[in-house]
């Protein structure tokens, strides 16, 4: 069996650390055992030619430029036709006996159009939170659910985005399948020491790509408010982008400097060994699909902290994590209090045996090899 998996959004080639799509690689890989997987990546802005294959980092992959008309509006109509005309020559050399697109927006839509013209049966897995599909345009949402009517499975990586789903798309079909990760058997140490000693150590895995979403603008404050109340917090933040230098000058503004320990963008390994040295990990996110630092950092055995974001707090339950309201510096506040508080009731082994039955990669590539198994079928 053939697998092309087409995805919104991806790394640059030459990227030494990736720090987008990394969860489409990684689940890509580990496909590998069960069928044969290649990745197509449709809008890459990086390419100085229209169209390049080569293998990356063990992977058959194909990139395209993303295009662009003189004619703004046109623009989507140019991409459509770009992975149209990639797509049939992907297929008429790869040969995929199925197509996993990843997110129906920008990429899904274009992919299931060509499935059903082509009868090559497409799966849709949604990564996007609702909260960024502007359904309020008409042309919009009738394309999101062309898509989601058209294609033949389509995944949530969260209960609650499944539920939102539903109630938005309420003639389509969608099921449940999380985000895999891979356990830390297989990622392995990088030997680093990461702990502050004398402190309580927090870990937030969440990149700076957004002003907003991931809500430092709460959580900050609230480490200021706890260092005044003479709580001994050390702060680890992992993540790169564009707010990377506005969040650690706030850090300096609310002379939180030395409780906070500015990573950037990180390898895995790096990111596990930081996490698996932390007493409890955070997300403080306004809104979520789902939380793929939460499903790592309760894989490595640790407690967590959540908001409630959606998705996030949708992939927990009382036994694993805190759960405290979003977009509030006070509920932040409460929340690390109560569980620097409650740390002993936590049981590491209890939280890896929860995130490994529901997240471990291995597990989540036989619930997709069921899925191709029985749509081939079908077909």
């Amino acid at each position: 069996m053939k697998v092309l998996m087409v995805v919104s959004w991806y790394s640059p080639k030459d990227a030494k650390v990736m720090s987008a799509g990394v969860f489409h690689y990684e689940q890509s890989m580990a496909l590998k055992p069960y069928c044969d997987t290649a990745l197509y990546y449709p809008y890459d802005e990086t390419l100085s030619s229209d169209f390049e294959k080569g293998e990356e980092r063990g992977l058959l992959t194909y990139r395209r430029k993303l295009g662009k008309s003189r004619i703004p509006k046109m623009n989507f109509v140019v991409q459509i036709c770009n992975i149209f005309s990639d797509l049939k020559k992907i297929c008429k050399e790869y040969k995929p006996d199925v197509i996993h697109a990843h997110c129906v927006i920008p990429a899904g839509f274009a992919v299931t159009l060509f499935g059903k013209i082509h009868k090559i049966p497409v799966v849709i897995t949604e990564h996007n939170p609702i909260e960024h599909f502007a359904l309020d345009k008409k042309l919009i949402k009738s394309q999101v659910n062309f898509a989601y009517s058209n294609s033949k499975a389509n995944i949530c990586v969260s209960i609650d985005s499944m539920n939102k789903m539903k109630a938005n798309f309420p003639n389509c079909d969608f099921r449940v399948i999380y985000n895999g990760i891979y356990s830390p058997e297989t990622i392995g140490n990088d030997g680093g020491n990461y702990r502050v000693d004398g402190k309580i150590n927090a870990c937030i895995v969440a990149g700076f790509y957004s002003k907003d979403i991931k809500g430092y603008q709460y959580l900050l404050p609230a480490v200021a408010e706890l260092k005044k109340q003479g709580k001994p917090i050390a702060l680890h933040i992992v993540g790169g982008g564009d707010y990377f230098d506005y969040y650690v000058n706030m850090a300096k503004e609310l002379d939180i400097e030395e409780c906070c320990i500015f990573y950037g963008n990180c390898v895995k390994q790096k990111v596990y060994s930081i996490v698996s040295q932390m007493d409890f990990n955070i997300s403080a996110s306004i809104y979520e699909c789902s939380g793929v630092s939460v499903e790592e950092a309760l894989l490595l055995g640790k407690p967590m902290l959540v908001t409630r974001s959606g998705g996030a707090n949708s992939l927990v339950n009382d036994d694993v994590a805190i759960v405290v309201d979003k977009g509030s510096k006070e509920a932040l506040i409460f929340g690390i209090q109560q569980m620097i508080e409650r740390l002993p009731e936590f049981r590491s082994e209890t939280i890896y045996n929860y995130a490994f039955e529901n997240f471990e990669i291995n597990e989540v590539s036989k619930h997709y090899m069921e899925l191709y198994t029985k749509l081939l079928e079908n077909n």
